[in-house]
């Protein structure tokens, strides 16, 4: 390979006092700055929001702790939820939560094994605080252990077999198949996932979800995510869509705004629940200790769509 200046190099460089170069490089840049658009100004940060999306979308799911992430972790983590929850009338409720996964050794990081208190077909947090409303406060948490395996690469489809055992009364086995990948358009960051599963005692089921993420700012990121589940134990869809604005206000605070609706196709499409909440969490010690304040109003069919508002207070640990 030659090292010597080729003539473009040696045309972008001028000799001290080439005023015929320098008429050159000066003529060039103004036919250049012609022909741009007078909003040209905009596409250096709007590529570089862009760029950084995928990273972005990424971070905010860290930061307040999104199923998903703790789904694509390749490693072994420990999460521990306590949730005291404060109503209208004056009850108090405890829920707690805890998700296991630990990555098995030799295998490359293909399989773990895991241990929780809540199926992974779960759709998000706002779902879960659904569920914990007061009329499902008499539900009794079943625990899951099985072995994962993580197949594909993130640039294409991943694939995400399980089996495992649910222990309840009677003990259930499942099988579980979840595929996701990421797409990008301009600015969106769209993430389809599709997660199958059968139990041998409740039949089958079926989960369809897609996320759109659009990055306002460096620190404000909205989000759609439209969810489609369906069982043979239920034999109907339950459809909801939930809009939510998630914003970074320091690396240890942050605010999400979230409003959702819920619903089911028997006897015909119609809604069961409106709910709105508010979350702010903050990383109150080391970075494994987190608190949670979740104000939110609930209106739910059930109840004529009375609003039923509530204050739950979090305290998660997560160990990684």
């Amino acid at each position: 390979m030659s090292l010597a200046a080729s003539p473009e190099s040696e045309a972008g460089e001028c000799e001290p006092f080439d005023d015929d170069c320098l008429d050159r490089q000066n003529s060039s840049i103004d036919d250049s700055s012609a022909s741009k658009p007078f909003f040209s100004f905009l596409d250096r940060p709007q590529g570089s929001l862009s760029y950084g999306l995928n990273e972005m979308a990424t971070a905010m799911d860290e930061f307040f702790a999104e199923e998903r992430v703790f789904y694509d972790k390749t490693g072994s983590y420990v999460r521990l939820t306590a949730d005291m929850v404060f109503d209208e009338v004056g009850d108090t409720r405890y829920i707690g939560d805890v998700k296991v996964k630990m990555r098995l050794p030799r295998t490359e990081e293909k399989l773990k094994l895991t241990f929780e208190s809540d199926p992974e077909e779960q759709r998000d947090d706002l779902d879960r605080t659904l569920e914990d409303s007061p009329s499902e406060a008499a539900r009794e948490r079943a625990y899951y252990g099985g072995i994962q395996a993580t197949l594909g690469d993130e640039k294409e489809w991943r694939f995400k077999p399980s089996i495992g055992v649910k222990f309840d009364k009677p003990i259930d086995i499942y099988l579980r198949l979840r595929m996701d990948r990421n797409y990008k358009t301009g600015n969106w960051l769209f993430r389809p996932s599709q997660t199958f599963y059968t139990f041998k005692e409740k039949g089958f089921g079926s989960d369809t979800k897609f996320v759109l993420d659009y990055g306002i700012t460096d620190d404000i990121l909205f989000r759609s995510s439209s969810f489609v589940r369906y069982t043979d134990e239920n034999d109907y869809y339950e459809p909801s869509q939930v809009f939510s604005l998630l914003h970074s206000l320091s690396p240890r605070r942050g605010m999400a705004y979230q409003i959702g609706v819920y619903g089911i196709t028997e006897p015909g499409w119609h809604a069961t629940d409106y709910l709105a909440q508010i979350r702010y969490r903050q990383n109150i010690h080391s970075d494994y200790l987190f608190m949670e304040l979740l104000p939110r109003v609930l209106y739910q069919r059930e109840n004529d769509f009375d609003a039923e508002q509530s204050v739950t207070l979090r305290l998660e640990m997560i160990f990684e």
